[in-house]
């Protein structure tokens, strides 16, 4: 099955790690996206970022790769649950590409047995997250 939603950030805490060079620093941000569509409910974020060219003036003028781990608590097409999703990812100039993968055993209630992959990245100005999801019940 297919889905697709639009997400926003809600809140983001980045912290730069100070053991790591300041133009091309090790980063660790905590976010709070909701997203609408198909998909309904809030993702919980966890990142590790580099930056490979770090612009501490205007941060989307930088680029890096992450990695991390995002928690969705909501409902997908009526279903509702929980799952985990390992996201690895860059942002460049054309913003943030990631792709996604739900981790296995990790459904709850209405959406236990989920599994797929997916990506999330800007199309016409808005964050888009896209899934092929299957469910085993």
């Amino acid at each position: 099955m297919q889905i697709q939603g639009e997400f926003k950030v809600n809140k983001w805490d980045e912290e730069t790690l100070n053991s790591f060079p300041p133009k091309t620093p090790i980063a660790k941000a905590s976010i709070v996206y909701e997203v609408s569509g198909d998909i309904n409910g809030k993702l919980n974020a966890e990142y590790l970022l580099h930056y490979s060219n770090f612009d501490k003036e205007n941060p989307h003028n930088s680029k890096a790769t992450y990695a991390g781990f995002m928690c969705f608590s909501g409902s997908i097409n009526g279903k509702s649950g929980t799952f985990i999703i390992e996201e690895k990812g860059e942002f460049a100039e054309n913003g943030p590409i990631s792709q996604l993968t739900i981790k296995p055993n990790s459904g709850t209630n209405a959406l236990q047995g989920i599994s797929g992959t997916g990506s999330c990245s800007l199309k016409n100005d808005k964050m888009i997250i896209e899934f092929d999801l299957k469910q085993s019940n």
